[in-house]
C-alpha cells in the first residue's frame, strides 16, 4: 500500500507545485477539474449508499457557483457589482427545491444532500483560488497550505501506526490522539518554516496561527469526509489515485481549510 502512495505521490506533487507556481488560468483551471471530479465522486458515494441525491443540479450549480464566484472576483454580493454569486446562490436553494417538485417520489433528504455537495465541495474548495489570488502574498499562502497539509498528514500517518495508542474517532478507527498530535506540531512547524522563507510575506505570528488552524481544521475535515463515506459503507470515495483512493479522499482536509485560511488572511490584514 506504501510503494502506491509514493508514486502517486512523486508524479503528483510536481504537477500540483508547477500549476501553483504558474497560477492564473492553468490553476483555476485544475481547481475546476478537482471540483468537477469530486462531485462526480460525492454522486457515486450516494448512490452507493442508496442516498438521495439530484445528480442533475448537483453538477449544474455545483460548477455554475464556483464560475459566479470567480467571475464576481471571490465577493458574494457586492454594492455596484455584477453580483452573480449572489444571483446564483439564491439560484441554487430555488433550483434544487423546484426540481424536487417535479420529480415522482419527493424526498427532504435529496434536497439536503444535494446542497450539502454543492456548498461542501463547490463552494469550500473555491476558496483555494480565492487564496492564490491573493496579493502579494497568495502563491506563498498556497505553498503553505498544501505543503504543510501534506507534512501534517506524513506525520500523522506514521507517528500513528508506530505509537498510535489511543483511537481519535470511532469513524477513523486508524487515527489515532497520538498522530492527531504529531500532525498538528507537524502543520505548526511547517508553517513556521516555510514563513522564514517567504522574504517577509508572511510574518511568523501568522504562520503560527494558520499552522495551528491547519492542525486543527484540516483534521476535522478529514474526519467530515470519513463520516460520508462510513454512512453509505464506503472505504474511498473511489481508486482514481492508486494508494490515495480519490480526488475527495485526497482532498478532503481542504474543504474545511481553504474557506478557513483565506478568511483568516483576509481578516488578519
Amino acid at each position: 500500500m506504501l510503494l502506491p502512495r509514493i508514486m502517486t505521490a512523486l508524479f503528483g506533487i510536481p504537477a500540483v507545485v508547477l500549476l501553483i507556481r504558474a497560477g492564473g488560468p492553468a490553476y483555476t483551471v485544475f481547481v475546476f477539474t478537482i471540483i468537477f471530479i469530486s462531485l462526480y465522486e460525492y454522486a457515486t458515494l450516494m448512490k452507493m449508499g442508496a442516498k438521495p441525491v439530484q445528480t442533475p443540479t448537483l453538477f449544474l450549480f455545483g460548477m455554475l457557483l464556483p464560475a459566479a464566484l470567480y467571475f464576481d472576483h471571490y465577493c458574494a454580493a457586492q454594492a455596484g457589482g455584477d453580483n452573480f454569486t449572489g444571483f446564483f446562490l439564491a439560484l441554487t436553494v430555488i433550483g434544487v427545491m423546484t426540481y424536487e417538485l417535479f420529480t415522482a417520489r419527493k424526498y427532504l433528504e435529496r434536497i439536503g444532500l444535494t446542497l450539502l455537495g454543492i456548498f461542501m465541495i463547490s463552494w469550500c474548495m473555491f476558496h483555494l483560488i480565492a487564496i492564490r489570488a491573493l496579493r502579494p502574498e497568495g502563491m506563498i499562502l498556497t505553498f503553505m497550505l498544501i505543503i504543510t497539509v501534506w507534512v501534517m498528514d506524513t506525520a500523522a500517518y506514521f507517528f500513528g501506526k508506530s505509537l498510535g495508542k489511543r483511537q481519535l474517532s470511532s469513524i477513523s478507527p486508524k487515527k489515532t490522539w497520538e498522530g492527531a498530535a504529531a500532525g498538528f506540531i507537524a502543520a505548526v512547524a511547517t508553517s513556521l518554516a516555510i514563513a522564514r522563507l517567504s522574504g517577509g510575506l508572511v510574518s511568523p505570528y501568522f504562520a503560527a496561527g494558520a499552522g495551528v488552524l491547519i492542525g486543527v481544521f484540516g483534521q476535522l475535515s478529514d474526519i467530515a469526509e470519513s463520516m460520508l463515506k462510513r454512512a453509505v459503507g464506503a472505504k474511498d470515495s473511489s481508486n482514481l489515485l492508486p494508494g490515495h483512493g480519490g480526488i475527495l479522499d485526497r482532498f478532503d482536509s481542504y474543504i474545511f481549510l481553504a474557506p478557513v485560511i483565506y478568511y483568516y488572511a483576509v481578516f488578519s490584514r
